[in-house]
């Protein structure tokens, strides 16, 4: 069983959207019951191990998706080869998480919450291998369920934990539990739909054939990775407890809607991998529908929540949360450029330039570290939000440049896009804040959506036929992939 692009991308959006609302109501529970400086720590006990996700995974999550896309009859033999690396590499990433937070010197108390987050690594760095494999087959609903029941599972045992007050290891708990559960419910349905027997069999020959094809995706992954983290860890050195739980605000807010491109590119990845051995040209063409739909989605969001960030700051989170405001404000304009780098990078890895992807994030994570050093002892936050957005402006402006070399992409189309985009979601943020200066703010978002869409009609961009193509191509068993 497959679905098209739309199918699979709506059903890991539609799962996302229930994980992000769970989790952000979880993590806004968190902040406010535990206060500022607890925050910082819980927010960098998680954020620390993440880097190390990376190094478990190295590379071979992308790697598995793109050769069963291409070649689905080796499926059983790649997975259990993989599965076994994974593993091997998973314990190597917990011994550099446990040797790397004690050379840096923190405190016991956060080393032994890193301790833990670290085992609910091993636990990700397994279960991805599983969705690999439904990826590639374009089966992205067992994906969708897993992802809501374990961020589900989470919030009930966190806030047990919390409402029960419990010590802050078990916020930590509430995430291992869960995941170990989604190995289990994941590979039992992976042998039940496509039959894949598990075997305690190595393949050195794909061993090394995936190791060789993967190391540029490590690479990438572990560049990426500290350039998304390393500013917590400096915000904590140079900083401490309470800036980084002031950051950890506006980041999580932000962060709650990656699952958009994420979903997106998770859809169109293994279809850009197909479309490279068959049909190039048709690569550009999907490329500019994925922009095309995120610049919808991605400017009201940023133009919209940027006029009301303060009202939304200080509702959810307390005053104590009011630095976090500007933060946020900077932080939802990088949301954009972030939004479409997940699509650059997709295509750029689907035909084989993973080195390009990976020197782009080298570039970024340079200027992003040179940026936080020079401008958080001035500027603290200011200065730590401004180096977030100069990177992701390298990542999706040169990203896009080397995707025009390799495909062919219509410049003056998207252009087109933006403007029928972005002038419309300037228009909403301006009556969404002339409406916040005299209702509450909750009201105010549902007539900036309204709004918007009207203005989207208006200018051409969204039409019936548009509309009427998606609810076509979210009914079942279609057969196109695009």
């Amino acid at each position: 069983m497959s679905y098209s692009v739309t199918q699979n991308t709506s059903f890991l959006t539609a799962a996302s959207i229930l994980q992000k609302v769970i989790s952000f109501v979880y993590f806004t529970i968190i902040a406010r019951i535990i206060g500022v400086g607890n925050t910082g720590q819980y927010f960098f006990a998680i954020s620390f191990t993440t880097i190390f996700t990376v190094i478990a995974d190295f590379g071979l999550g992308p790697v598995l998706t793109r050769e069963v896309a291409k070649y689905p009859e080796n499926s059983e033999k790649y997975l259990t080869t993989i599965f076994w690396t994974k593993m091997l590499f998973g314990f190597v990433s917990y011994g550099l998480v446990v040797i790397a937070i004690n050379l840096l010197g923190y405190v016991v108390e956060l080393k032994h919450l890193v301790y833990l987050s670290g085992i609910t690594m091993l636990f990700d760095n397994l279960h991805t291998a599983f969705y690999s494999i439904f990826r590639a087959r374009k089966n992205l609903i067992y994906e969708s369920i897993g992802i809501v029941g374990s961020q589900l599972l989470t919030l009930i045992i966190g806030t047990t934990a919390l409402l029960s007050h419990w010590s802050l290891i078990w916020l930590i708990i509430a995430y291992s539990i869960p995941s170990g559960l989604n190995v289990i419910y994941i590979s039992f349905f992976l042998r039940r739909v496509y039959g894949l027997v598990y075997r305690c069999t190595f393949d050195t020959a794909i061993f090394k054939a995936f190791l060789s094809l993967a190391f540029p995706f490590a690479l990438t992954g572990i560049i990426a990775r500290l350039y998304a983290y390393t500013d917590t860890i400096l915000i904590s050195k140079m900083l401490g407890n309470e800036h980084l739980g002031w950051w950890s605000v506006p980041y999580k807010i932000t962060f709650a809607f990656q699952f958009i491109p994420s979903a997106l590119s998770a859809s169109v990845y293994p279809v850009m991998s197909s479309l490279s051995l068959i049909n190039p040209a048709k690569i550009g063409e999907l490329f500019e529908k994925s922009w095309k739909y995120l610049f919808m989605i991605v400017f009201p969001l940023s133009l919209g929540l940027g006029v009301i960030a303060k009202p939304i700051i200080l509702k959810l989170y307390g005053v104590s949360y009011l630095p976090s405001v500007s933060i946020l404000q900077i932080l939802l304009t990088s949301l954009v450029f972030g939004f479409l780098s997940f699509i650059t990078g997709a295509l750029l890895n689907a035909t084989n330039h993973q080195k390009i992807q990976t020197l782009l994030f080298a570039v970024a994570l340079a200027i992003n570290v040179f940026a936080n050093l020079m401008l958080l002892p001035q500027f603290g936050l200011t200065g730590a939000a401004v180096a977030a957005l100069l990177g992701n402006l390298i990542l999706c402006g040169g990203g896009f440049y080397f995707c025009r070399r390799l495909v062919p992409i219509a410049g003056w189309s998207l252009l087109k896009s933006i403007l029928q985009t972005f002038i419309p979601a300037v228009i909403m943020a301006m009556i969404v804040y002339g409406v916040t200066q005299h209702v509450n703010f909750i009201v105010a978002i549902p007539i900036g959506i309204v709004v918007y869409g009207a203005l989207l009609f208006v200018t051409g961009i969204l039409t019936k036929k548009f509309i009427g193509d998606i609810v076509i191509k979210l009914r079942p068993n279609r057969p196109t992939i695009v």
